[in-house]
């Protein structure tokens, strides 16, 4: 019954979009929330198919499609027309234009084929620019927290109820295939969404004044985070951990309570694992990826001279590949080395800045640099001049730990969502303090004009 419901969903989200289509178009170009509630459902759908799930319509049409062209369409609008964007960044735009040049030429030179390799750098722009176009306060962000909150929730459950399906087993609700994931039967869900778990842990441990229910889920939050296994998302996870420590001043009170906490949770984790026979197995299994992970081991060599060999490709295509980069459907298959033997592969780069470099150049790539480092900047300064910003210094931990995660794997346009409201929160905020400055000046002004008349 569920696997019947969970296969319907996407058709159900297609009439109801369809059914709809122009009060979805005014509520999201007018309502933050609205279309926030949109990428973030048409994601989740993604986390529970566990694939990008699509109608044939002559061509694939995906269901995130219809999501993220309607959510592309009102970013486009509200770009051009509306009167509360809070701030246009150069670099951004930069980056945009020649995403969208790559993407054009790819599609003529190589139809379909580019389209495919494009269609998340797509979401990404699409989810990312729609977010930049709204003006951001604390209260939109905590909405939007306690949302990402709710969602991560239903993934802990969701991935308990695939382990104890697999795991008992009970055959007539595995899927086809009999495994959840081809990557390892105990990742139930795939790195994007372990992810946002991790994401929602640092929160709850660190930022709970944001969220207060979220810390009684940590326990279950951080035992999914280890469990799932996917060594590069704990290693965006203790970015996390590090930088909430180091930045983290309204929380800083209750810092020994935080390391309790997190040593508590992890005991607590680990002991059923450790003495629990049906469970010992998975101990074993973390702790053998863990060895690999700090060894080097499994796949971190492939990806390495994966990344080597699509630079060297890049590098060596002449001018226009080095300023505007390659464009999408090109050919990317290379001869790699790893896990004892070398082959031939053709996939994406596995590196977000590699991927990045090779379709758009060091135009593109340096565009996008540059507004990462701006955000980045921007918002460790917001957080140390004003003291006690949890909302600051939760949208910077969140961006750092979306630039370590990047590095083993793709783009995600839900955190380029995420990275969208960072910018917009301190691009509001600089405005509002322009204005600031610009009233205190015009009484200044008023009150030199005032002193002149009087002695005159």
């Amino acid at each position: 019954m569920m696997s019947y419901l969970f296969t319907i969903i996407p058709f159900l989200l297609v009439i109801i979009l369809a059914i709809l289509l122009p009060v979805i178009l005014l509520a999201s170009y007018r309502h933050f929330m609205f279309g926030a509630t949109l990428i973030i459902g048409i994601w989740l759908v993604q986390a529970i198919m566990m694939q990008v799930g699509y109608i044939q319509l002559g061509l694939q049409i995906y269901y995130t499609d219809f999501v993220l062209l309607i959510i592309g369409a009102i970013a486009g609008l509200r770009f051009l027309l509306a009167d509360d964007y809070p701030k246009r960044h150069w670099a951004w735009t930069v980056f945009a234009v020649v995403l969208v040049i790559s993407m054009v030429l790819g599609l003529a030179s190589f139809g379909t084929q580019a389209g495919v390799q494009a269609r998340n750098y797509y979401y990404f722009l699409a989810a990312g620019l729609y977010a930049m176009s709204f003006p951001m306060d604390d209260v939109r962000i905590k909405k939007l927290l306690r949302l990402l909150g709710v969602v991560a929730i239903f993934l802990v459950i969701l991935c308990i109820y695939r382990w104890t399906v697999y795991y008992t087993p009970i055959t007539a609700l595995l899927p086809p295939g009999g495994a959840y994931n081809v990557d390892g039967a105990i990742r139930v869900v795939r790195s994007m969404e372990a992810l946002l778990l991790v994401e929602m842990l640092v929160v709850g441990l660190f930022f709970y004044k944001l969220i207060q229910w979220l810390r009684f889920w940590t326990p279950m939050l951080f035992g999914a985070v280890v469990t799932l296994q996917h060594r590069s998302v704990w290693l965006a996870g203790i970015v996390g951990v590090l930088c909430s420590f180091a930045i983290g001043r309204s929380a800083r009170s209750s810092r020994p309570i935080q390391i309790l906490l997190i040593v508590s949770i992890a005991v607590m984790t680990a002991l059923p694992m450790v003495f629990s026979d049906k469970l010992s197995g998975v101990a074993n299994q973390i702790g053998s990826s863990a060895q690999r992970a700090l060894a080097g081991k499994d796949t971190t060599a492939e990806r390495m001279s994966s990344w080597k060999e699509i630079i060297k490709k890049w590098a060596g295509a002449g001018p226009k590949s080095i300023l505007i980069g390659q464009s999408f459907g090109a050919d990317m298959s290379r001869d790699v080395g790893g896990l004892g033997k070398v082959r031939k592969i053709d996939y994406q780069a596995h590196n977000m800045y590699v991927q990045t470099l090779f379709n758009t150049g060091l135009l593109g790539l340096g565009a996008l640099l540059i507004i990462i480092f701006y955000v980045i900047r921007g918002l460790y300064k917001l957080a140390q001049s004003e003291g006690d910003n949890p909302v600051a210094e939760v949208l910077l931990v969140l961006v750092l730990m979306q630039t370590a995660y990047y590095v083993p794997y793709g783009v995600d346009f839900l955190q380029s969502f995420i990275f969208g409201v960072a910018f917009a929160y301190l691009a509001t905020r600089k405005n509002s303090d322009l204005g600031r400055s610009d009233v205190v000046r015009k009484k200044a002004d008023t009150a030199l004009y005032v002193y002149r008349y009087i002695r005159e």
